[in-house]
């Protein structure tokens, strides 16, 4: 098995291991990892904060649009200036009625959205799960996780740059195993 391949396999393997719903324990981790343990753990909990904020964004657009003309493709910057839009109609803004109903539906839709097997959530996840697979493979990454992220809405200069930063960490997590754990990675690999 030639070095590039193995190389990809140790990447996208370690991608797998922190893109998981279920929290990263020492017994789930090879022992060649053991060492990054604390900085996977790191990654996978910006994982799940960037899966949040990416169906927080969805979810508020959808509200938006149900309330007020909101372009269905608007990314933050057209989230914003509708919020603005409706933070200038006083009539809205002051009654609470209508906060209160939006609060509520808000955090109903978020916690149904956030639930292994909901569609939305699949959803979410695998567009988060593919942004970081452009980084960690390397080549065109940026543009492939802000492609990744758009299809959900989630789209941004911020979230993108938070995918790139700990995609960076489990590049160099796999890089440098890959130095101290090469051969027995492709043996291993080899006889699969």
């Amino acid at each position: 098995m030639q070095g590039r391949e193995v190389d990809v396999l140790v990447r996208l393997g370690l991608l797998k291991l922190v893109s998981g719903v279920s929290g990263l324990t020492p017994d789930a981790l090879p022992e060649s990892f053991s060492l990054n343990f604390s900085r996977l753990r790191s990654v996978q909990a910006e994982i799940q904060k960037i899966i949040v904020i990416s169906t927080s964004i969805l979810i508020f657009r959808q509200i938006l649009s149900s309330e007020q003309p909101c372009r269905r493709d608007a990314g933050i910057e057209g989230i914003v200036e509708t919020i603005i839009d409706i933070s200038r109609d006083n009539d809205k803004v002051t009654d609470d009625n209508i906060l209160q109903t939006r609060k509520a539906m808000m955090a109903r839709m978020l916690a149904k959205s956030l639930q292994a097997g909901d569609a939305v959530f699949e959803r979410v996840s695998r567009a988060v799960y593919l942004a970081f697979r452009g980084i960690v493979l390397g080549g065109s990454g940026r543009q492939l996780a802000e492609m990744a992220l758009r299809r959900v809405g989630a789209s941004s200069a911020s979230l993108t740059k938070r995918v790139v930063k700990e995609a960076e960490v489990l590049v160099v997590a796999a890089t440098v195993s890959l130095r101290v754990h090469g051969p027995w990675y492709a043996t291993l690999i080899g006889n699969m």
